[in-house]
């Protein structure tokens, strides 16, 4: 990781963006570059020389809204992370987030230590997804598994097909590892094997094409 995480936040109600600010800052290894009530102005700084690790987004923002920011950002500047951050729990709000490149998607009522540890989770390429929203966004991938579309076969193995699951629901490799009792190593193989059957190169990727493919199985 990083010697400091450089953030900026998007929220245009003051008590919670100075809210963020503060809650980041108690962690040494985060920095809150600079915070904006919209939008517009995050996307009039953004240059080669002025760029954030992570953005942490609102997604219900005035005139622009966060899913349509996070689409021109993704765009413009791949590699910089955006974190959605909301009260709405919507499985379609939070398909169209990951659809327009957000890496994670929190609730605002996290608690501290939890928005924390996903942003530094976020930095060391994780996928933090709070749990209810990722019980809404798997139901969201099943709501149409269905539907008569043929979907290639990628000939994951059953232990493959668990650490997809895992890895939709945000966990990091790290997590994936201990979640399954398997070594870091062999968490970070499976990946890269999953990855590469499913040919893409990034998490944000991986998402896409486990929503548009419906690739989680029905299950509890």
């Amino acid at each position: 990781m990083k010697e400091s995480i450089n953030v900026a936040i998007v929220e245009d109600v003051e008590d919670v963006r100075e809210g963020l600010k503060y809650l980041l800052g108690l962690d040494d290894t985060i920095t809150v570059i600079e915070t904006y009530t919209n939008a517009e102005d995050l996307l009039k700084d953004l240059n080669e020389t002025h760029q954030p690790d992570i953005i942490l987004m609102d997604i219900g923002l005035p005139q622009m809204n966060g899913i349509e920011a996070t689409k021109i950002i993704k765009r413009y500047f791949p590699h910089i992370d955006v974190l959605m951050l909301t009260i709405f729990e919507e499985g379609e709000k939070i398909v169209k987030s990951i659809q327009a490149g957000a890496t994670g998607y929190i609730l605002k009522n996290a608690a501290p230590n939890d928005l924390i540890e996903q942003v530094k989770s976020l930095a060391v390429g994780g996928s933090p997804i709070s749990p209810k929203a990722a019980r809404k966004l798997l139901r969201e991938i099943k709501k149409d598994d269905n539907e008569e579309d043929s979907i290639e076969d990628y000939h994951l193995t059953s232990r493959e097909k668990e650490i997809l699951k895992s890895i939709a629901e945000g966990y990091s490799y790290k997590e994936i590892a201990m979640k399954h009792f398997i070594a870091d190593s062999t968490a970070k193989r499976h990946i890269l094997n999953i990855y590469k059957k499913l040919r893409v190169r990034s998490k944000v990727e991986f998402v896409k094409k486990v929503i548009n493919e419906h690739l989680i199985e029905n299950g509890p």
